[in-house]
This record gives structure tokens, sequence and C-alpha cells, in this order.
């Protein structure tokens, strides 16, 4: 172990950018946001450096870990792996809402007033969700993601009308009473820690790590059960999930990016810090988490299916995916576990570009019904991107989705559980159902061929959208639309006709940069392969003991 900085520094760099938001908001709040973009890049940067350190230490040291505060914060590659997914995303949202919400104070959706305050709470949101991937003391832990609540509760009332604070109601009252039960899970464990480690060290993740086995078997049931409902309240599993639709429908689209990017993530991440203690001499832990993600896989997915509202199917299909990693989980194998870390990088990726998407759609067309949004004309950019991740979500080959749901079946299929394999490849086909359907519905209609509307989402021909509309174009048979970079050019066919309004450059660049990254990472990069494997001997050397 080594002493590092670094973690303590990773959640106050966006606790110090939305004091600095709080600052200058009072004075200057049409500027909102630039401290909040400068605070999200500093926080991935500190990600990459603890993920380079952790690597370089590994490299010379199996089991090498970093550590601060005298072990209260702990961190593993299992850690960084999650911390840089979390503050990837969340530099990604916070640009995304640097255009976006000053469209919405322009149409008068709120008041500028407001706008300083999203970006102290996107900070507040951030710091808490990177002190959670660092944190090794179990109460702290349920003090992290409920912290994470009431912080982005506020973010889905941000507009202040009815139906968002309503849907901020249910949010907070749901997964605040969920998380509740995951805080009397913690509870009983510490409590019969602290027979073998006493009063201080009986809270430490870590330490309890090398005693979980001495436990009474009641105990290890009841607090794994409640661990595993109370965090996953707050990750949107069935029956918990019923915050899930209105919270990401009702919430700016860059909030719906973080929740379904990012926050079910972190709340993943503290079932699998904690109850994956106890699986050694406890199956019965592994298979109620596995009964657990079959019942969410196939229930999200079914209902996504008769969504009309590209906002609420994508919110039920991120229900859907959950169920994917916490099926992983359960599995408890190397497989599993893999599967399910790979997932959690499928997902955040995927399914935060296509949210990022459905803002764009909102922001040009002002609607998100996919029946209105299938009436108008679009990108070809916006369409490859929006079906790239529609396909790697769905698992196809050979996109990132396919690797990580294939580890899974595999995994699955080694432990023999036929039934639960069966289950997963029926919840791909409805999933592949579901979004191929929903793309044609959106960008596939005839009225687009006969330009009977005039409404166009193009982004500005940049050599980043370029490069990306030429390269995932030739893979999905749409290269030869045609796009030009000049400077009085659009993009192909839809040269002729004048946009209402357009989708601005900085937008379209995080949904290009998204969509290649999801590319690049089905490529099975040798980097994130070896992240993901360091993740998951990390989670067996905690199971074994520390």
């Amino acid at each position: 172990m080594a002493e590092s900085t670094l973690l303590i520094w990773l959640f106050t760099a966006p606790a110090l950018a939305a004091l600095a938001e709080y600052a200058l908001g009072k004075k200057f709040p049409a500027a909102a946001g630039k401290a909040a973009i400068l605070g999200s890049t500093a926080t991935l940067g500190l990600a990459v450096a603890m993920t380079w350190r952790l690597l370089q230490g590994v490299r010379l040291l199996q089991g090498f870990r970093l550590v601060a505060l005298g072990n209260q914060l702990h961190a593993d590659p299992f850690a960084a792996f999650v911390a840089l997914v979390v503050s990837f995303v969340g530099w990604m949202a916070t640009i995304f809402a640097y255009s976006y919400l000053r469209r919405e104070v322009a149409e008068g959706k709120i008041p500028v007033e407001r706008l300083p305050l999203y970006f102290i709470w996107s900070m507040i949101f951030l710091s808490t969700m990177t002190a959670v991937t660092v944190d090794n003391n179990i109460i702290m832990m349920y003090v992290l993601v409920e912290a994470t609540t009431l912080a982005s509760a506020l973010l889905v009332t941000l507009y202040w009308n009815p139906a968002s604070l309503e849907a901020g109601y249910k949010y907070l009252l749901l997964c605040s009473v969920g998380i509740t039960m995951g805080l009397l899970g913690c509870v009983v464990i510490y409590s019969a820690a602290v027979p073998f480690l006493g009063g201080h060290n009986a809270m430490l993740i870590t330490e309890i790590a090398t005693v979980a086995h001495r436990f009474p078997p009641a105990v290890v049931l009841v607090a794994g059960v409640l661990v595993i409902i109370g965090f996953g309240s707050k990750a949107g599993v069935v029956p918990f999930h019923a915050w899930v639709p209105d919270a990401y429908s009702q919430s700016p689209s860059p909030v719906a990016a973080l929740f379904s990017g990012v926050t079910n993530k972190v709340a993943i991440y503290a079932i699998a810090r904690i109850a994956t203690i106890f699986y050694p001499g406890h199956s019965a832990l592994g298979q109620f988490a596995m009964i657990l993600g079959a019942v969410t896989m196939l229930t999200g997915i079914v209902v996504a299916y008769q969504q009309t509202d590209l906002k609420r199917m994508l919110a039920y299909s991120s229900v859907s995916q959950i169920g994917y990693v916490l099926m992983g989980l359960g599995i408890g194998s190397y497989l599993g576990f893999y599967g399910g870390i790979y997932h959690l990088l499928n997902h955040a990726l995927n399914k935060s570009m296509l949210f990022l998407c459905s803002g764009a759609l909102l922001y040009v067309f002002g609607t998100t019904d996919m029946d209105e949004l299938g009436k108008k004309k679009h990108s070809r950019v916006l369409a490859v991107c929006f079906f790239i991740g529609a396909l790697g979500i769905a698992g196809m080959p050979p996109l990132i989705g396919f690797w990580s749901k294939f580890a899974i079946y595999t995994a699955a299929a080694k432990e023999h559980l036929w039934w639960l394999l069966g289950i997963a490849l029926f919840t791909s086909l409805l999933t592949m159902a579901v979004m191929i359907r929903a793309g044609a519905r959106i960008f596939l209609q005839s009225s687009h061929a006969n330009g009977e509307h005039a409404d166009e989402l193009a982004a500005t021909a940049q050599p980043l959208a370029l490069a990306m509309a030429a390269g995932a174009g030739h893979a999905s048979g749409l290269a030869g639309e045609g796009i030009q970079l000049s400077s009085g050019t659009k993009l192909g066919a839809e040269a002729d006709a004048a946009p209402a309004r357009r989708c601005p450059t900085a937008m379209t660049a995080v949904i290009v940069l998204m969509t290649l990254l999801v590319l690049a990472a089905g490529l099975n990069l040798g980097i994130v392969n070896r992240l993901i494997d360091l993740s998951v001997r990390a989670l067996l050397q905690q199971m074994a003991g520390g």
C-alpha cells in the first residue's frame, strides 16, 4: 500500500468547482458553467493519474493499493476503473450542459438565475459519486450514496414545474427509503464485525473482508439481502425502479445521461464492494442477485417496448441493462465479474450517449415523442451515432456490448445456469427489437426521403464529425450519403434544406466523441481488458479475505 493525496483530490476538485460556481454565480449568472467544466476536467485528470499510479504499482507489486486518511480511503484497480467511468461521463455531460441549458434559459424554461444552481449541484453530485469509488468505510458508503440522491434530486426538479417536482419527490422518497434498508444491512455487518475487529476497524470494508467467514450464516444472509435491495433501489432494479422513468424523463438530458451513465453504476459498485465479501460459503446471496438481475432485465425491456417517449424508453432500457450487471456479479466467478464490470463500461458509454442524443433531438425539435420525431428530417451523423449506441446496447458484434454480454453468457453456461442464460439471450433479442424499432421510428420514416419537413439537426462540419461519419458510416452502409467539408456546405443531401435550428458544435462533438469511444472499446483494446482484469482480481482478492 502507498499513501496518496490523489484519493482526496479526486472528490475535492469538483467540490471546489461547486464553490467557485456559487461565488461567481451571484454576480455573473449568465457565465455559469465555466468553473464546472474546469472542475470536471480536473476530476478526469485526477482519475487518470490515480489509475496510472495503480497500474504502475501493480506491475511492481501484486495487490498494490493506494490509501489515505488512515485507510478510510482505499483505491484498488476496481475503484480506479469506476472512477474513470464516473469522471469521464461527468466531464462529457458538463460540456454538453453548457450549451444545452443556455437554450433552456433563452426559451424561458428556466430563469437565468437558476443556471448556476445546476452547475453547483452537478459538481456536488460528481464529488459525491467519485467519493464513493474510493471510500473504505461501510457506514460512509451509505452516507455518500445518500448524498448523491440529495444532490441529484435538486437537478431533477430544475425546471420547477409540477411534472419535475413530482418526479423529484418520487425519486427522493423511494431512493431514501430504499437506501435506508442498505444502511440497516451495513449496521448489521458492523455489529457482527465488532467482536472480531473492534469498533473502529469494524467499519472498514477491507478489514471486514478478513473476518467475513466467521460471521453467523443468518446474519450474513439478512445483511447481504438488505445491502442488495437497499443499494439496488438506487440502481433502479425491479421492483424498486418506479422512480426511474419519471426522474429520467423530467430532468434535463445531461442529468439523465449522468443517471443512466454513472449513478446506477455507483450503486452497483457499492453492492459489489460489500455483498461479494460474503459469497464464499454463502451461495444464497449470489442466487438472490441472479434472480433479481433476471427479473430486472426482462421486466425493464418488456416495459420499454410499450413506450412512445424516447427518454422513457431509454430509462426502462437502463433498468434492463442493470440486470445484466447484477447477473454477472451474482454468478460470482471470474467470468461473471468480468462480464458484469465490462457491461458496466458498455452501458455507461452507450446509454449516456443515447440520452445525449435524445437531448440533441429535444434541443432542436422540442419533443422526445418518437412518432413526432419521425416526421422530421435529421442529421445523418446523429442517426449513425444513435444506431451505433442502439446496436451496442443490444450486443451486436463487434461492438462493446457483444463482448460484455458474451462473457456473461459464457459465465452462466460454465456454471450450468441454463435458465439464466435463456432469460439473458431472450432479453438481448428483445433489446435489439426495441432499440432498432425506436431508431427506425425516429430516423427512417418515409417522409424523410420525400422532404416533407425542413427541420434538420445538422452539426457543423468539423473534422471530428467528419471522421465519425466516414468511419462509422462505412460500417453502417451510410458512408455513401456524402459529407462534404467546406465552409458553406451542410451534411449530404440535406444541404438544400434550411435548418430551423442547429445543434451547437460542442454538443455534437460530445456525442461523436462518445460514439468513437464506443467503437474503440469494441476493438477489445489491451488497456481496457487489463483494467477490467485487474478489477476482477481485486474483487476476487477481497472475497478471499483481502
